[in-house]
This record gives structure tokens, sequence and C-alpha cells, in this order.
């Protein structure tokens, strides 16, 4: 019985996503997932205590799922170029490989209550902190040149952000692949480098 019922719990969750997506969290109503689920609005209460709590539950997820490595890199035995690249092409991987759930995760957050969204926004800003960390003993070792620290990590995931706009799963190329090109752009600009001395 629990485990049908988990089952059915992440069904809701699938569906909720999609429609989230789709229509925005506030055009959405608990008759709209118990028709896609195909049940009663009176069951959906049975699973979840109300939308609100179905959305915090998604952002939830997708918080865990963007932070998940981030502590992990910092405190690994790299340099700050290694992190800093290691961590943006997780996030960019995850943005891509997860595209309804991150564009809630973007777009939809401010329909949580001020507590609910003051508990999101802390795990947010943690997450943001520890690149601003790694950006700031890159520049302390010399490896980054000096810029606005909090400007430019703001500026980095903006571009990591939007491709959940224009990425296609089925497109030309895979988003592990997207990742590298985009951080290699973000690292070293578009300038020409020195062609490799000959031997």
């Amino acid at each position: 019985m629990a485990q049908r019922k988990a089952a059915r719990e992440d069904q809701l969750l699938q569906i909720a996503t999609r429609l989230f997506k789709e229509k925005g969290y506030r055009n959405t109503s608990m008759q709209d997932l118990a028709d896609a689920l195909g049940m009663q609005k009176a069951s959906l209460y049975y699973y979840i205590e109300s939308k609100e709590e179905l959305l915090r539950r998604l952002l939830e997820h997708a918080f865990a799922l963007v932070g998940a490595q981030i502590d992990e890199i910092y405190a690994a035995d790299l340099t700050p170029t290694e992190k800093l690249c290691l961590a943006l092409k997780n996030h960019a991987v995850i943005v891509m490989d997860n595209l309804n759930l991150v564009s809630i995760y973007l777009h939809e957050y401010r329909n949580l209550p001020p507590r609910r969204l003051k508990q999101v926004l802390q795990v947010r800003q943690h997450y943001e902190q520890v690149l601003i960390q790694i950006m700031q003993a890159g520049i302390a070792s010399g490896e980054f040149r000096a810029v606005n620290v909090k400007m430019t990590v703001f500026g980095l995931l903006g571009m990591l952000n939007w491709t959940h706009q224009w990425f296609s799963p089925t497109g030309e190329l895979a988003s592990q692949e997207i990742a590298d090109d985009l951080v290699d752009l973000a690292l070293h600009g578009l300038a020409a480098r020195p062609a490799a001395p000959r031997r």
C-alpha cells in the first residue's frame, strides 16, 4: 500500500512539473492535476496537502539537484579553476537534463509564501556563496583576474540558466558538449589564443 502511494505521489510530481511548466503555477488548478491523473479532485488530498505544498516539494527537489555536489566540489583537492569548471559544467548539465523542473525553479519560486520562500532562498544563496568563494580564491591565487565577483557569478549562472530556453534534447549537441563549450567560453572568452609553437 505504501509503495503504491509513493508511486502515485511520484506520478503527481511529474504531472505537476509538466503542467506548471506549460500553464504556469497560478494557472494550474487542482482540478487540472486531478484530470491529468484521471482521479477525482478530492482524492488528490490523500497525496498532497495543497498546490502550494506541491510547488514547495518541486522546488526543494530542483534545489537539491542543482546544489547536490557544490560542497563536495568546494572541498575537493583541486585548483580554483578546476573547481569552477566542474561546478559550472555540473550546473549546466543539470539545467539541460531537467528542463521542466528547472523552468519551475527559475520562474515559480516567488509564488511561495514568505516563510517557505525564505527557506528556499537560503539554499540558493549558499550555492551562490560557494561559487563566490571559489572565485575569490582564484583571484587571490592569481588564476583569475580581479573582477566584481558577485556580478561575475550572477552573470555566469544567468548564461547557463538561459539554456533552458533554447536547449533541445534532440538537438545536434548533447548537454555535456554544450556545457563544455559554454564553460570554455566563460573562462576564456572569444579572443583567439596563440597557436602552440611547433617543435
